[in-house]
């Protein structure tokens, strides 16, 4: 049997353009993999990216302008609270956690919410 720590890393690029080089996915930001968030912004600045590069004539720092600020907000404040509900030692607040994520699984509104939010597709309406 092998053991290692696994040490978690929360980092956003400076910048998401350099020149003729752009970055997106775990190239533009690491965060913990808890909840997916790190992949579906991958998929969703390579999409948003790819739209911007087929205007050739588009300005392409709105790729940074548009997906740093968005990666902020969604990815690294969703990656951090997930794992802060994990590491959360106090049997009474995990409860607490649990009932919450209960009661929004029962609340379609609030549930429709989370998933919007969860899957980035909050962000991508915000760049339409």
């Amino acid at each position: 049997l092998h053991l290692n720590l696994y040490n978690v890393h929360q980092r956003v690029a400076k910048q998401f353009r350099c020149a003729r080089v752009f970055l997106c996915g775990d190239a533009a930001h690491v965060n913990n993999p808890i909840g997916g968030l790190g992949l579906n912004s991958g998929i969703h600045e390579a999409w948003d990216l790819a739209q911007l590069l087929s205007q050739a004539g588009a300005d392409l720092d709105a790729y940074e302008r548009r997906r740093r600020p968005l990666n902020i907000e969604y990815v690294q404040e969703q990656t951090i609270a997930n794992k802060r509900r994990l590491e959360e030692r106090d049997p009474a607040k995990r409860e607490e956690r649990f009932a919450e994520l209960a009661r929004m699984a029962d609340d379609p509104v609030a549930h429709k919410a989370f998933l919007r939010r969860a899957s980035l597709l909050e962000s991508a309406r915000r760049l339409k």
